[in-house]
């Protein structure tokens, strides 16, 4: 049987997302930068931005410009 290996913006995604429900991250709080978070995380700024497009699909971040 093969195991299914979650992607790299996966995990991005369930660690922030776990970050957010554990009150760690607050709403309305800003995160750091895309490129900060990528930095943290070891990934592309495309790979981060594909993490984020998960949460903000869900609701749970929101992308501003500026």
């Amino acid at each position: 049987m093969t195991e299914i290996v979650p992607s790299r913006r996966q995990t991005i995604a369930d660690d922030i997302r776990t970050r957010i429900a554990g009150g760690e991250l607050k709403a309305g709080e800003r995160l750091p930068s895309e490129t900060i978070l990528a930095s943290r995380y070891g990934v592309s700024t495309s790979t981060l931005r594909g993490a984020l497009a998960l949460l903000q699909s869900e609701g749970l971040v929101e992308k501003t410009h500026g």
